[in-house]
């Protein structure tokens, strides 16, 4: 079977579902060395790829997501004719939307969220059209729609109908847990921070998690306030708060490793990928009670009403004043973590594609 992937998400400064689409063919190929892959690059993709494999064919493209006209136009007019003429069994595309034309005899597109739907201030006016008047006819045409949670495949088959249902598969995100891993010597004394890890999307929250922070920092004065992710820092924030900018896999690592604890307020999510990497590097996790973080995190987290302040700074000060639990939630969580590798994801995605073709 000859597989292409849309990969134009593979940028340098990665995120979502960038991060998610390079691990997803790397495991693929460590996993699968029977099929052939043809990998579709943008032009900003990353010098190390770390994607050596014989049967992997790389095309560069002059498209990219941070291109969109340049990457619409690339996805329905040029693509279509290159995989015409490259004998492909199943064209996957991680980001949702196929183009008018066929690409393969079986195509699977991947479904994240539904963030626009749900939450429509977080995209702009023209995503929420053309994802709108586009995704229907995807989810119609694909052979096989693969989900990153139950949480994401409840939501699309309620909001696109229950005749999806038979065609909607769950295939979780994974963790590198090559990276993301408790460190090999804990700490003595983690140091006085709490960390989150998102961008300025108001579905991430931001906002609430700020007004809270004021009440948790007069019980925990020490404790200050580390924002990770892509963007501009918030106009306005309380004292005590840091705004590190876009991290590398490494220097999240280090942040999850020295927090006192990792809070993830979303109102929204698809996965949460931050929850998952944060278990794994052993930090203890506060998030908010949606379920698709009770679906990823169990009973490895505690959980509060993220639209609800005083709740956060409750449940985040007595967790960071509560050692011992903050300690048997770190344990717990890297160790389920590690249901959650890119092996696994990989392998499921890949009876997906069989069950595409079959």
């Amino acid at each position: 079977m000859r597989i292409a992937i849309n990969g134009l998400a593979i940028t340098r400064q990665m995120t979502g579902i960038g991060r998610v689409t390079l691990q997803s063919v790397r495991a693929l190929l460590a996993l699968d060395r029977e099929n052939e892959y043809l990998l579709l690059l943008p032009f900003d993709a990353p010098d190390e790829l770390d994607l050596a494999a014989e049967n992997l064919e790389i095309f560069h493209s002059e498209a990219s997501v941070s291109r969109p006209l340049k990457s619409i136009w690339f996805e329905e007019m040029e693509m279509p004719r290159k995989l015409k003429g490259a004998r492909i069994d199943l064209y996957y595309t991680p980001s949702y939307l196929l183009p008018a034309a066929r690409c393969a005899e079986a195509e699977v597109v991947c479904v994240h969220d539904l963030a626009w739907r749900f939450h429509p201030r977080s995209k702009s006016l023209q995503f929420r059209a053309w994802m709108n008047a586009r995704l229907p006819a995807a989810l119609k045409r694909a052979s096989r729609i693969a989900c990153v949670s139950h949480a994401t495949a409840t939501d699309l088959i309620a909001e696109y109908g229950t005749e999806l249902a038979s065609r909607v598969r769950v295939v979780h995100n994974g963790v590198d847990l090559s990276v993301f891993r408790p460190p090999e010597s804990p700490a003595t004394e983690p140091e006085h921070y709490i960390a989150v890890v998102g961008n300025q999307d108001p579905r991430k929250n931001i906002a609430t998690l700020l007004e809270a922070f004021p009440a948790f920092r007069a019980r925990m004065r020490p404790c200050r306030l580390v924002m990770a992710g892509p963007g501009r820092p918030p106009r306005t924030s309380p004292p005590a708060v840091d705004f590190v900018g876009y991290l590398s896999d490494e220097e999240l690592v280090a942040l999850y490793r020295g927090a006192l604890l990792v809070v993830q307020p979303s109102l929204y999510e698809g996965f949460g990928l931050p929850v998952l990497e944060a278990m794994a590097c052993g930090a203890p996790v506060a998030c908010a009670d949606i379920p698709v973080f009770r679906e990823v995190a169990g009973n490895c987290a505690r959980y509060f009403d993220p639209r609800d302040a005083d709740a956060i700074a409750g449940v985040m000060t007595d967790l960071a004043g509560d050692e011992t639990t903050r300690r048997e939630l770190a344990e717990r969580g890297a160790a389920r973590a590690r249901d959650f590798s890119w092996k696994r994801s990989a392998e499921r995605l890949l009876a997906v594609f069989r069950e595409a073709v079959a």
